[in-house]
């Protein structure tokens, strides 16, 4: 049975459909079938090396070493303590009589003024009177060391004319004069600004005896490069260490500590002491009690 024209005009829109599915299928299966483009393989890795920027580490400062000595604007010197500790106590032996000189660069220093002292002061704590000035306290050592069997020189020339600040120049004069001096020692008395009682006096027994200290001359600090020769200030150091100890073993009170200095103080001539023997607020009476200590300190250091 036939339907019409209108039935063919629904069969033939029906095919063609079908045939546009058919094509549409048929072309979704072709492109699954195409071969998939081939991934691009790595390359090899470069043999160059790759630079990575760091930061660079911040340096360590190394720390800085301790001096061996320190200097204070008055030219004393204080040692490292490990430097310091490395000194120590002798003896000195002598084939004889060890021979010492006895002088003074600072020959007019004089002691507290009594009432009764009859002098004349050419300035505060300074006389020229030999009686009343270091130069009796330099008797009194040169008369206490030859009753210990020392041979000894005591020259009082005093050197501090023209000018105070140059007499280590002319006291080194008086030293170079003399041959055959196994010791030099220069007697001084300290400066105080202390006046009447002194704390720089000590009783030992009901006896007031003044204090007494070394001074050492290293040659160096603002000194360097002054002198054409510079002391053995190690050997000076401990000779100075020696006297003081033993000192100290009979009147522990008596001495002061060593001063290590930047001068020379002429101490490049030998073995040499430079002792200082109270102040100017001591009296002249202490300053000579206090000499038998020196000399017994002495003897019992230097062996002969």
């Amino acid at each position: 049975m036939h339907g019409g024209p209108q039935s063919d005009k629904i069969v033939k829109t029906l095919a063609t459909l079908f045939a546009a599915c058919l094509f549409a299928a048929c072309s979704g299966c072709a492109r699954e079938t195409q071969p998939a483009e081939a991934t691009p393989v790595a390359s090899e890795r470069s043999s160059e090396p790759v630079l990575i920027e760091t930061e660079p580490p911040e340096p360590t400062a190394s720390p800085t070493p301790e001096p061996e000595m320190a200097i204070d604007e008055d030219g004393d010197i204080t040692l490292r303590s490990d430097i310091e500790a490395a000194f120590s106590t002798t003896t000195y032996s002598f084939d004889k009589a060890p021979t010492v000189l006895i002088y003074h660069t600072h020959a007019t220093e004089s002691y507290l003024k009594g009432e009764t002292d009859d002098y004349i002061e050419t300035e505060t704590g300074r006389t020229e009177n030999n009686a009343y000035n270091v130069v009796a306290v330099g008797d009194a050592l040169a008369s206490a060391l030859e009753e210990r069997g020392f041979i000894v020189v005591h020259d009082t020339t005093n050197v501090e004319p023209p000018e105070l600040t140059s007499a280590y120049s002319r006291s080194l004069e008086v030293m170079q004069s003399y041959d055959d001096i196994d010791i030099y020692i220069d007697l001084h008395r300290n400066a105080s600004r202390q006046h009447g009682h002194s704390d720089n006096t000590v009783l030992i027994g009901d006896t007031p005896c003044a204090k007494l200290f070394f001074v050492v001359g290293t040659g160096i600090g603002t000194y360097d490069g002054e002198y054409d020769a510079l002391p053995d200030w190690e050997s000076n150091y401990t000779f100075a260490l020696s006297v003081m100890d033993a000192i100290e073993n009979e009147a522990q009170t008596l001495v002061k500590p060593i001063r290590l200095k930047v001068g020379r103080y002429n101490q490049h001539m030998g073995l040499c002491l430079l002792a200082e023997i109270g102040t100017n607020a001591e009296t002249l009476s202490a300053a000579l009690n206090t000499v038998p200590y020196l000399a017994d300190a002495l003897s019992s250091v230097c062996v002969f």
